[in-house]
C-alpha cells in the first residue's frame, strides 16, 4: 500500500473514530435511553428521507466531479459548474417542498409532521451543499482538513442536543434542530472555503453536459444503493410498525464499525485510484491492495462479530451503550457488518469500471442487487422479523461484489482468484457459526480469537511459489 494512500486512510479512520464514536453515543446511547423503540423508529423515517434525497438531489454530479476534478486539468470549472448545478437542483426541491409539507410529511416521513419535515429539509440542503465541499477536499489530499469539519460538526450537534434536551423537552424534533445547527455551521464555513477557489470561473454548457452524462449513471446506482440500505426500514414500518423499525436501525448503527472501516478507506481510496488507474503498472498496484484490504476487512469483521455484542451487554456506570430495551435487535449486527465487508470489496473492484470505461455498469450491478433487496425483505420480514432484513442487505451487497468480480475476471482472463482472501473468508465463517452455535465461555472465545490471529498472520505472511494475486 502506498505511503499516500496509507496516510490518507489513517487519518481518515482515526478522525472517523473520533466522529463516528462521538454519532454512536448520540445515535445509539442517547438517543436509545431518551426515547422508545418506537419514538426511534420515527425519527428514523426523517434520515431515510434526507439520506434518500441527498444522493437523487446532486444527481450523479458529484462523482462527475471527483472524476474531473482529479484527472482533467481545468479544475476551478469543475467545481464551479457542478456547485452551481448541484445548489440548483437542491435549491428548487427544498423550495417546492417547503410550500407542500403538510402534504408530503405523511408520504415522506411518515408522520403528519410538516414541522418535522421542514427541518429535515433545512438539513437535506445543507448536507448536499457540505458533501460537495467534503468531496472537494478529499480530492485536494487535505484529509485532515476534512476530518477536523467532520468532527466539528458532530461536536456541534452533540452539544446543541443536550442542550435543547436538557432546558427543553425530550420531544425527537430538538435532536432534527440540533442536526440543522450544526449542518448549518459546516455550511457556512465551506462557503468561505468554495466560493474564493471558483471565482474567476465560468459557468459553461460543454463542461455541464460533460458533468451530467458521466453523472447519470451514478445517480442511477447511488438511487438503487440506498434502496439496498433504506429500504429495509420502510418495509419494517409497513410489515411490523415502528416499534420493530427503531430496534433494527439501533441495531443497525452499533454496526458502524464496519462502516467506519470500510467508508474511511475509501476516503482515501477514491482519489488514489483516480491518480493511478491511468498509470503503468498502477492497477497492479491496486490490485495488491485489493487483497491486504480485503484480508483487513474480513479480519476485522471477525473480531468485531465475536466482541462487540458482549461490550453493549457491559454496564458503564450504571448505563449500558445500548438500552437493554433495544437489545433484541442485537442479533443483526454481524449480519449488518458483514454486508459492509461486501460492500468494501465492491469499492475495491471499481477502479476497473473506470480502467475500461464502462462506469454505468455500476448501475446495472447495484440494480440486480436492489432487486434482490427488495424481493427477499418481502419474502423474509414477515417470516424472520429484523433478521430478515439484515440478511436481504446482506445477501444484496454479496452479489454486488460477485457479480463485479465476475465481470472483471471476464475483462482479462488472466487474472487468477485471490485464495488467501477466500481461504481467511471461510475460516472466518467457520470459526463464527461454531461459536455462535455452540454456547462457549469468554474464556473460550478469548482462545479462539487468538487461534483466528495466529491462523490469519500466517496466511497473509506465507509468499509460496504459487502465489495467486488477483489484479483489478
Amino acid at each position: 500500500m502506498s505511503r499516500r494512500l496509507l496516510k490518507d486512510s489513517i487519518i481518515y479512520t482515526g478522525g472517523n473514530i473520533f466522529s463516528r464514536g462521538l454519532n454512536f453515543i448520540i445515535q445509539v446511547t442517547i438517543w436509545s435511553n431518551l426515547f422508545s423503540p418506537e419514538s426511534y423508529g420515527q425519527l428514523a423515517y426523517c434520515y431515510v428521507f434526507i439520506s434518500f434525497m441527498a444522493v437523487i438531489l446532486p444527481f450523479g454530479l458529484d462523482a462527475a466531479f471527483m472524476n474531473y476534478y482529479v484527472r482533467g486539468n481545468d479544475k476551478s470549472a469543475y467545481l464551479k459548474n457542478a456547485l452551481f448545478m448541484i445548489s440548483t437542483l437542491a435549491i428548487s426541491f427544498v423550495l417546492i417542498a417547503s410550500l407542500l409539507t403538510e402534504h408530503l410529511a405523511p408520504l415522506l416521513i411518515r408522520q403528519d409532521s410538516g414541522k418535522l419535515l421542514f427541518i429535515s429539509l433545512g438539513i437535506l440542503f445543507f448536507d448536499i451543499i457540505n458533501n460537495q465541499g467534503l468531496l472537494y477536499l478529499r480530492a485536494e489530499g487535505r484529509a485532515l482538513f476534512s476530518v477536523i469539519l467532520q468532527n466539528i460538526e458532530i461536536l456541534v450537534k452533540l452539544s446543541l442536543l443536550l442542550l435543547l434536551v436538557s432546558t427543553l423537552s425530550t420531544d425527537i424534533q430538538y435532536i432534527l434542530w440540533a442536526n440543522l445547527g450544526s449542518s448549518g455551521l459546516i455550511f457556512i464555513i465551506f462557503l468561505f472555503i468554495l466560493l474564493p477557489r471558483i471565482k474567476g470561473a465560468h459557468i459553461s454548457k460543454a463542461v455541464l453536459k460533460e458533468l451530467l452524462i458521466f453523472g447519470f449513471p451514478f445517480l442511477i446506482s447511488g438511487l438503487l444503493d440506498r434502496t439496498i440500505e433504506l429500504a429495509d426500514r420502510r418495509m419494517l414500518g409497513y410489515y411490523l410498525g415502528d416499534n420493530a423499525t427503531g430496534l433494527y436501525v439501533a441495531s443497525y448503527t452499533v454496526a458502524v464499525l464496519m462502516r467506519l472501516l470500510v467508508y474511511s478507506f475509501n476516503s482515501g481510496w477514491q482519489p488514489y485510484f483516480l491518480g493511478k488507474i491511468d498509470e503503468e503498472g498502477g492497477r497492479a498496484e491496486l490490485g495488491k491492495i485489493y487483497s491486504r484490504t480485503g484480508i483487513i476487512l474480513v479480519f476485522a469483521w471477525f473480531i468485531a462479530s465475536i466482541w462487540l455484542p458482549v461490550l453493549i451487554k457491559i454496564p458503564i456506570f450504571g448505563k449500558y451503550l445500548l438500552h437493554p430495551s433495544y437489545w433484541e435487535g442485537i442479533k443483526i449486527i454481524p449480519i449488518i457488518m458483514a454486508a459492509y465487508v461486501a460492500m468494501g470489496l465492491y469499492f475495491l473492484q471499481l477502479p476497473s469500471l473506470y480502467y475500461y470505461k464502462k462506469t454505468a455498469l455500476n448501475a446495472v450491478f447495484i440494480g440486480a442487487a436492489a432487486l434482490v433487496n427488495i424481493i427477499l425483505n418481502i419474502i423474509l420480514i414477515p417470516k424472520l422479523g429484523i433478521t430478515g432484513a439484515a440478511l436481504a442487505t446482506l445477501v444484496a451487497y454479496c452479489i454486488m461484489a460477485l457479480l463485479l468480480r465476475l465481470w472483471v475476471l471476464n475483462q482479462n482472463r488472466s487474472m487468477k482468484i485471490d485464495f488467501k482472501l477466500l481461504l481467511v473468508t471461510g475460516i472466518s465463517c467457520l470459526l463464527y457459526l461454531n461459536i455462535i452455535f455452540v454456547e462457549t465461555s469468554y474464556l473460550v472465545k478469548a482462545f479462539i480469537t487468538a487461534i483466528y490471529v495466529l491462523i490469519v498472520f500466517l496466511i497473509q505472511s506465507f509468499n509460496g511459489k504459487n502465489k495467486k494475486q488477483l489484479n483489478n
